[in-house]
């Protein structure tokens, strides 16, 4: 399904995302596709934030401002 709408991984496949007794994973993943990808800002593990989960917090930011387009445009002869 992923390979269908051709998304990519946002976060590093490295990125540890939960810490469960002693073992660190990787299972929270964030999925983008190429319009997303472009407008992303920032995903990353956010320590700073409280949780009290065993799962980490993700932070993703993105670009969500609309772009007008330029009203004056070139006549063509």
């Amino acid at each position: 399904m992923i390979t269908n709408i051709d998304a990519s991984l946002a976060l590093s496949q490295d990125t540890i995302t939960r810490n469960y007794q002693e073992s660190q994973m990787t299972i929270d993943l964030i999925f983008t596709t190429e319009n997303i990808t472009n407008r992303l800002i920032q995903c990353e593990i956010n320590e700073e934030m409280k949780n009290f989960s065993d799962h980490l917090l993700i932070q993703t930011v993105i670009d969500l401002r609309v772009y007008k387009e330029s009203a004056r445009r070139l006549r063509c002869n």
